[in-house]
């Protein structure tokens, strides 16, 4: 069976330099025989999350807008490679919205993830940072690589000069395709385990 990998870029720009990164990750990915598929937020309607918890009982977003669909592709993938550019040493706003919102009711746990980060000179570290938080809280599996998975450019298409990270992003996707499909060959026993879905009081309380 093949497995599936799928990129999302962040960036507001489609077809930029993080869409570049994160292909080229794709490709790499697509040699070790894993079926690809990439999605850039450019363009979409990604709103805000509005803390209301509605989504703990319906299992998706109340907001009837383009992200449902999107956590459903996330749902059927076997790996993830999350990518942004460093907007003021953040995510940028539509990746932001994506993980606030998906974060409170999709379940990851055991998946394989990554992130790649594009800046012009510094935040990258902090983006990366960010990244990396979500995928470990929710539960996801994070492969090293030999080199930061960072890049450095300005204007579209410069990242192709940073040698480095363009051998960086195909190795995440080749590792990335590599440690999913051992995974779904031999699952990890909690990858199963059933989750809780409700809200803790108080530091320290069960799940209610």
């Amino acid at each position: 069976m093949r497995t599936r990998i799928l990129g999302i870029s962040g960036s507001p720009r489609s077809g930029g330099n993080t869409s570049i990164l994160i292909t080229t990750a794709l490709e790499a990915a697509a040699k070790q025989g894993a079926k690809i598929e990439f999605i850039e937020l450019a363009g979409m309607n990604i709103d805000i999350c509005e803390h209301c918890n509605a989504c703990t009982d319906l299992g998706r977003c109340k907001k009837d807008d383009e992200l449902n669909k999107i956590a459903e592709t996330m749902l059927t993938a076997d790996g993830i490679i999350f990518g942004s550019p460093s907007h003021y040493a953040s995510l940028t706003t539509l990746l932001k919205n994506l993980l606030d919102r998906t974060g409170r009711f999709i379940h990851l746990e055991g998946k394989v993830g990554s992130g790649i980060v594009v800046g012009r000179r510094s935040g990258t570290d902090i983006v990366l940072s960010q990244l990396l938080f979500f995928m470990l809280v929710k539960e996801m599996i994070v492969p090293g690589s030999a080199f930061w998975p960072v890049g450095f450019s300005l204007n579209v298409g410069d990242i192709r000069s940073d040698t480095e990270a363009i051998l960086m992003a195909s190795q995440i996707g080749k590792r990335v395709a590599q440690l999913a499909a051992t995974l779904v060959r031999n699952p990890v026993p909690w990858s199963v385990e059933p989750r809780p879905v409700g809200q803790k009081v108080r530091f320290g309380d069960e799940w209610k």
